[in-house]
């Protein structure tokens, strides 16, 4: 790392104190005592306040509606966040912590906000982090589980006691097309993909369930992992292998009616904050993305790009299948596989391909084989 690399952080007031300071270095960061830098950690009236360049933290005793800052209560090892935007409050808890220090949470917090996380992330992070050193773990990037905390918004769901998906068949979790249609579905299971999904976006369609039934009939064919998107009911109603969720939907979802009914779920995260939410609920593989620019829906977050995704996989460690997805296309799948990540989905890149039946073909032996991992075709 060249001192270009590093960035300044600065606090306002002198007699701040913080035992982390130190170590910010391992972060890319260096965090001194300035009255001029942009970035300040500073005495508020009822705590603390960090400013950055792009948003503001007040760490207070209680939560309230008094501003549109993001509010952070820190007691014991637990921190609950809400931004009035949003108006959900995000917990986390850091088990392996006793007791979490308010100026070294506001130093943590500052790094990886200038690192480029947003703000559910760089909190599960700066937790993780300090988790880590508290722990004798050093101070280099957080990459463990071990450290990070449990996180989730309140009232999320919970399975019973024991309670966990279906898992799937992981020799089967290679190529994962995402398409649109029963035809678009028959095309990429003739060519020999095992791990598929149905995302019909209409939820109006007059033939939703006919569609659903025949999706699933296809899937039984050619023994394949079909998974539903969305349409939970219906693939309990019908015996579909499994469903696939964002994070909205499994908010509103049955979770337990679709574990009890031998369902797979697959979660779509894009961050470490659902990442680690997402292990609340012991799903059958976890979705990761979108990892770049895409032009299939439209994003509330940003790409997540190759090195986060590197980081995604070594976090999960294997503890459930991954799929990486969002704008990946051939010329982009050697970098994507190389993560370690154990599926790829594709949507364009077959769809819009001159020849699909070749490209789903080509894509899929790119996938599965270690010597054709630089296979490019036609998109």
């Amino acid at each position: 790392m060249t001192t270009t690399d590093v960035k300044q952080i600065a606090f306002t007031d002198a007699g701040f104190k913080s035992s982390v300071l130190d170590n910010t270095r391992h972060l890319g960061c260096r965090v001194l005592h300035s009255i001029t830098d942009d970035v300040r950690i500073e005495p508020s009236h009822n705590g603390l306040t960090l400013t950055t360049h792009t948003e503001t933290w007040r760490f207070v005793t209680e939560l309230d509606a008094s501003d549109k800052a993001y509010q952070a209560v820190c007691q014991g090892n637990q921190v609950s966040v809400k931004w009035l935007q949003d108006e959900r409050i995000a917990h986390f808890q850091a088990d392996k912590l006793t007791k979490i220090n308010q100026n070294d949470l506001a130093v943590a917090l500052a790094c990886f906000i200038e690192q480029g996380y947003e703000h559910l992330d760089a909190m599960t992070l700066a937790l993780a982090w300090l988790t880590q050193q508290a722990r004798a773990g050093g101070a280099g990037w957080p990459e463990d589980r071990t450290w990070f905390p449990n996180t989730s918004f309140t009232n999320d769901h919970c399975l019973p006691q024991k309670g966990q998906f279906s898992p799937i068949r992981k020799e089967l979790f290679t190529l994962y097309p995402v398409v649109d249609t029963v035809e678009w579905l028959a095309l990429v299971l003739e060519q020999g993909v095992t791990t598929t999904q149905l995302r019909i976006k209409d939820p109006n369609d007059p033939d939703l369930k006919l569609k659903i039934q025949q999706a699933i009939a296809l899937g039984q064919q050619y023994g394949a992992q079909v998974f539903i998107n969305d349409y939970w009911q219906l693939a309990i109603e019908l015996g579909a292998y499994g469903v696939h969720l964002g994070q909205e939907d499994i908010e509103v979802a049955d979770l337990t009616a679709i574990q009890q009914a031998g369902l797979r779920l697959g979660i779509s995260t894009h961050g470490y904050f659902e990442i680690m939410r997402a292990f609340n609920l012991k799903p059958s593989y976890i979705a990761l993305g979108h990892i770049f620019p895409t032009v299939t829906k439209d994003m509330p977050s940003q790409p997540q790009g190759l090195t986060r995704l590197g980081q995604y996989v070594a976090l999960i460690n294997g503890a459930y299948p991954t799929v990486a997805i969002g704008g990946i296309n051939a010329e982009r799948l050697p970098k994507v596989k190389a993560t370690g990540v154990d599926s790829i989905a594709l949507v364009t890149a077959i769809t819009r391909a001159d020849d699909p039946k070749l490209a789903t073909q080509t894509l899929l032996k790119a996938v599965v084989d270690k010597g054709a991992s630089n296979a490019v075709v036609c998109e």
